[in-house]
């Protein structure tokens, strides 16, 4: 991307599919809409005080990607006296009317919006160093001090170390699941999702492709009946894939057939069993499994009637030889 063109960063989709600048009008919607609420999302965490701007995003098709950018001047568009270039003028006109201007905020709108950016980055870093973006805590981590600043040093399952500012691992950790969805529902094999940065004169981009799309895309059920060939106390061996493993709530997260199902054992813990979530002969850090176990659909009143269901599971057995490792998690002992 050209600096001359001034931008503090941007969402973009490149690859194939969009290789002459093409994205259908829903698909353009629902990345702008994300990307709306990703950045608004983070913009809150930074500096409250610029929700009280309804701010828009420009895009530009262009030859190569599509791109939602964020204009270098948008500091200047905050003023009283910038130029009216994503705002409507009684939109500016109320925030000086509400005082906005005299708060000393927008010198720093720019960083803000920068810091937000970051923000974005590292929570797509960790989610995928860790294989999950809905991780409630972290295991194996070092805390420590380097330049006065708090940092983690996050071991993931495949003994990869990850250095995060403590305060980017505390927003990642805090995220709606779905905070992502939308743009990650948009991804494919020939079009990849990207978030970049300029900052002091360099370009800085991270990117998820299809093979991290589960990480980030959670599936809008609406108000049908998922699966609806899963009956309750129904008992079925059903292959996929481990998507998440969190021990507060005493669950995994299951992928089958495009839906992420919420899985229990029948008994004890599964923390028990977290170190035989992966293993050097499986090399994934999510192992393709199957799980035995029982369907549940009982809501909240005690009808039979949940629309999404879960599985009581008693044993979950991996779909690669592990040498001695025949079970996965096995609760029948």
């Amino acid at each position: 991307m050209n600096q001359d063109e001034q931008f503090i960063g941007y969402l973009k989709y490149t690859g194939k599919s969009v290789e002459d600048g093409l994205l259908d009008i829903r698909k353009s919607a629902e990345a702008l809409l994300g990307f709306d609420e990703i950045l608004r999302y983070f913009l809150l965490k930074e500096d409250p005080s610029l929700t009280k701007i309804d701010f828009e995003i420009p895009i530009r098709i262009r030859k190569g990607s599509w791109d939602a950018l964020i204009p270098d001047i948008i500091e200047k568009i905050l003023s009283p006296e910038g130029i009216l270039y994503l705002y409507a003028a009684n939109t500016i006109r109320k925030a000086a009317n509400d005082g906005f201007f005299e708060t000393g905020i927008v010198k720093d709108v720019k960083k803000t919006f920068q810091n937000a950016l970051i923000a974005i980055q590292w929570s797509i870093k960790l989610a995928t160093h860790i294989g999950s973006f809905v991780k409630s805590k972290f295991d194996n981590v070092r805390i420590f001090k380097e330049n006065n600043e708090t940092y983690l040093e996050i071991l993931n399952q495949n003994n990869e170390k990850l250095k995060v500012p403590k305060k980017y691992a505390d927003l990642y950790a805090n995220c709606p699941e779905n905070l992502f969805s939308k743009n990650a529902k948009i991804i494919e094999k020939d079009r990849i999702l990207e978030f970049g940065i300029f900052e002091d004169g360099q370009e800085k981009k991270v990117t998820v492709s299809e093979k991290e799309k589960y990480i980030f895309y959670t599936q809008d059920d609406g108000e049908e009946i998922v699966l609806p060939e899963l009956k309750h106390g129904q008992y079925v061996e059903l292959e996929g894939e481990i998507t998440r493993a969190t021990e507060n709530t005493n669950t995994i997260g299951f992928r089958y057939k495009e839906h992420t199902l919420f899985c229990k054992p029948e008994k004890g813990s599964i923390a028990k069993f977290k170190n035989k979530i992966i293993s050097s002969e499986i090399g994934h850090l999510f192992p393709k499994v199957k799980i035995l176990g029982q369907v549940d659909r009982a809501d909240k009143n005690g009808e039979f009637k949940e629309k999404k269901p879960q599985i009581i599971f008693t044993e979950i057995k991996p779909l690669k030889n592990v040498e001695n490792d025949p079970s996965l998690f096995n609760l029948k002992n």
